[in-house]
């Protein structure tokens, strides 16, 4: 049998042959590194420091089981809504009901987007995520509550009776196939297929924000939601870092240390990752709403309480109760974890001011910089979240003993790391953006933009004496039928031209057109 054409030309030939092995030894082209961190810094693949400066559009968690404002405007339109307000990101919330049942969103409620018409959610969240990645946008996907509905799980978990743990963390895994383009068939089957990679040559993911605002409920006791380092029934005071698939509750979905849970839910998806030889997303882990005070107990209190998500003071605990960062590790079970994970976690907090609920600190000594009062924004922003930022931050206590067992795990210390205001908002009033008040909204949402400025370009007027850095943040919300919202009543013009072009635009990377137009950004509060 003739294997190949004759040829009358031996050069001809030879050069065909050449050009044939070229083509055959060429090596393939390298898979698109991932997102990273380093210290306080979120690293492109490319290497080079990304501050995420973004915007939360929120629906797929709630009982409509898409995002808001599809009724009137298409999703394209929507999108190009952010990237015209500077943002570079968008934090997607979503319900574990919403991907396991994968509805067929109501007619009324896609009208504005021909495109989303018919489909089901999953599809028209693929439809958001791969047109915002062609625009040079890029997605962090918030798992926002079990059931869905509005805000936080009401039993301040990341499980439900229906929605275990174990079904929390079979989701996110199958969202991160679907992410990398694998069409998934919980509920029904997915059509569109997932694009990886944004017009940048990026992942349009940045990564998994694990769970929204684990908290107390207000009329629960701590220790009956969710905790930070009290070990399900592994002593800290033994052992302050455990393997996290060794707690017997695991098998029971009954756990309630939201630091173990996620580090597994973490280890699972980078075990995962790596199986499948892709690279490790970012973990983004938000904090709780309780912590004992120092001298207190995890069994007693008395407990400091902070916004729901967002107290962060149980990574290096206090005199009385040992400290727990984030570990994490490439797979695990009970028996055994896989290698430590590194650069790879941002820490994740929740700021409001008192129009969404007052709080001691705000009242007539509240002041910006550190010392100022006994109320100082800035002390209590380092206190509950910014400290991690700060360098030689993270410390964990371990009391009564040398040095904290990072080893236990296999991690060598770390004294650092990425912090991420996942949802902070203001109303669409002047005297929401600033004011002198003491105590005031405005006061609360200038010095707050003031600080997160600080740790980006630091400068005289808007230093707290708190040497923050890279502080990254998402603003809550787009959605025009919000009252925090960027968009107004039509979801197309800006509500508060001033809130974008003032204050959002003086903490991007990037500003958008139009930054300044509005004025200069107010020097921090008094």
């Amino acid at each position: 049998m003739r294997l190949l054409p004759p040829f009358r030309d031996t050069r001809l030939f030879l050069a065909c042959l050449l050009a044939a092995l070229a083509l055959l030894t060429r090596p393939l082209p390298a898979a698109a590194a991932g997102w990273t961190t380093s210290g306080t810094a979120v690293l492109t693949p490319a290497g080079t420091p990304f501050t995420i400066a973004g915007v939360n559009w929120y629906g797929f968690e709630t009982r409509l089981g898409i995002a808001h404002g599809l009724w009137s405007q298409d999703y394209r339109v929507l999108v190009d809504r952010v990237r015209a307000t500077g943002a570079n990101t968008i934090r997607i919330p979503w319900s574990n009901e919403m991907w396991e049942t994968n509805p067929r969103p109501s007619s009324n409620n896609t009208a504005g987007c021909p495109a989303c018409a018919g489909r089901r959610s999953r599809d028209i969240l693929a439809l958001i995520v791969n047109y915002a990645g062609s625009v040079g946008l890029h997605v962090i996907l918030d798992n926002h509550r079990s059931t869905g509905g509005n805000s936080a799980q009401e039993n301040g978990l990341w499980y439900t009776s229906g929605y275990p743990e174990r079904a929390w963390i079979r989701d996110w895994v199958s969202m991160q196939e679907w992410v990398h383009g694998i069409p998934q068939t919980l509920g029904a089957a997915d059509t569109i297929r997932v694009n990886l990679l944004a017009s940048d040559g990026w992942p349009i993911v940045i990564g998994y924000d694990l769970r929204n605002e684990p908290h107390t409920p207000k009329k629960a006791k701590y220790g009956d939601a969710a905790t930070w380092g009290t070990g399900d029934g592994i002593s800290p005071a033994t052992n302050p870092n455990p393997n996290p698939f060794s707690p017997a509750c695991v098998a029971t979905s009954t756990c309630r240390d939201w630091r173990l849970a996620a580090e597994r839910a973490a280890d699972t998806l980078l075990g995962a990752a790596v199986a499948r030889t892709w690279d490790a997303p970012i973990i983004f882990v938000e904090g709780v709403s309780l912590y004992p005070e120092p001298g207190g107990s995890h069994a007693s209190g008395p407990y400091d309480g902070y916004w729901w998500g967002g107290s962060l003071l149980g990574v290096n605990g206090n005199r009385s109760n040992p400290g727990a960062p984030i570990v994490l590790n490439a797979g695990g079970s009970a028996s055994g974890l896989g290698p430590a994970v590194t650069g790879q976690l941002v820490y994740s907090a929740h700021d409001y001011g008192p129009t969404l609920s007052g709080q001691p600190w705000f009242n007539a000594s509240t002041c910006y910089r550190t010392g100022c009062s006994g109320s100082s924004l800035s002390d209590l922003w380092r206190a509950h979240w910014a400290h991690l930022t700060v360098a030689g931050g993270i410390n964990p206590a371990w009391p009564g003993h040398a040095a904290y067992p990072w080893a236990n795990t296999g991690h060598a210390p770390v004294t650092v790391a990425p912090v991420w205001l996942g949802e902070f908002g203001t109303g669409n009033s002047t005297a929401d953006l600033a004011s002198t008040t003491a105590g005031s909204q405005g006061q609360w949402f200038t010095a707050l933009v003031n600080f997160v400025q600080s740790s980006l370009a630091p400068t005289a007027t808007n230093d707290a004496g708190v040497p923050v850095s890279n502080l990254h943040w998402t603003y809550w919300a787009l959605n025009a039928n919000d009252s925090y919202g960027v968009l107004g009543s039509n979801w197309l013009d800006v509500a508060l031209p001033a809130k974008v072009s003032t204050f959002l635009c003086a903490i991007q990377a990037t500003p958008a057109a139009g930054c300044g137009s509005t004025g200069a950004l107010p020097s921090r509060a008094p």
